[in-house]
């Protein structure tokens, strides 16, 4: 199966690398620079697609299938560096252009959007904060995989429990992504603007919110599933605690009814990597 898995990746990475082939002869800055950033996004969307389902099957225990969604994401955002690694546009003439301006990352990111991810995040870090310190052994010894009590009179544990067993993989896998999604904002703004073949600077601004509303997609997409699924497992695992004080079961309907609004971010990040910034306007030349 590892096997498998990694004849998989291996060839769609290379579809990757296929489809980010050279431009066209001729072809106008503004296009070159949306069909580059655009392909390196489909291939990490295809590479993700294919580590997901590979991962979905690796752990019987659930460790795949939580780690399946910030897996996806990761290659989603390493798509969206690769592609604006691959943004060089020289203009035909030996004439070069600069502009004078300041870029920063919040000209070009999704404000609401990107709130809701940064809370989504938060919400996860609290949440396997939280049931990293109080999760026990299972009867098999493994660490952090259920929740005990004991009510005097009788002991047990519930699981599967988000303790470190599951809550470490996850909060390397997420910290990584937050690393990359830096690393793609700082290119995305750092890089310089591209030249048309005249030599004009070529205002790519709906470019750059594209990738940003991407690299804001993919976050969204690696933070709300596990947030959704540690919520779901965290709820039933309080209201199944028969020695839990009263505060455990209003933090377990809360966390139910924060599932929808969780949904809601998944669905907006689906549609952002998918099809970001569909309705931007078309770049145009700027003067020096």
């Amino acid at each position: 199966m590892v096997g498998a898995w990694i004849v998989g990746l291996l060839l769609v990475a290379l579809l990757g690398v296929a489809l980010a082939g050279p431009s066209a002869a001729g072809e106008p800055a503004a296009e070159r620079i949306r069909r580059t950033t655009g392909r390196w996004r489909w291939a990490g969307l295809a590479l993700g697609a294919a580590v997901a389902v590979a991962a979905g099957g690796y752990d019987p225990l659930g460790r795949g299938v939580l780690l399946a969604a910030p897996l996806f994401g990761l290659c989603v955002l390493a798509g969206v560096v690769a592609g604006e690694s691959r943004v060089v546009v020289r203009p035909a003439s030996s004439t070069r252009q600069a502009a004078l301006e300041t870029r920063q990352v919040r000209h070009y990111l999704p404000r609401r959007p990107f709130r809701a991810v940064s809370a989504a995040g938060t919400a996860l870090a609290v949440l396997l904060a939280a049931t990293t310190a109080t999760g026990s052994a299972d009867d098999l010894g493994r660490a952090g995989r259920a929740l005990a009590y004991d009510c005097g009179e009788f002991a047990g544990a519930t699981g599967p429990w988000a303790g470190s067993f599951y809550s470490l993989p996850l909060a390397l896998v997420a910290g990584l992504g937050v690393l990359i999604a830096a690393l793609a904002m700082h290119r995305l703004v750092g890089r310089p603007r591209p030249q048309a073949p005249a030599g004009d600077l070529v205002r790519d601004d709906a470019e750059r919110r594209r990738s940003a509303t991407a690299v804001t997609g993919a976050c969204g997409v690696l933070v709300a599933i596990p947030l959704i699924g540690v919520s779901l497992f965290t709820a039933a695992g309080l209201l199944s605690n028969p020695c839990r004080p009263a505060w455990w079961t209003a933090a377990a309907w809360g966390l139910f009814l924060l599932v929808p609004a969780w949904t809601v971010l998944l669905g907006w990040s689906a549609v952002a990597v998918l099809r970001p910034g569909h309705r931007a306007d078309r770049p145009a030349p700027v003067p020096a």
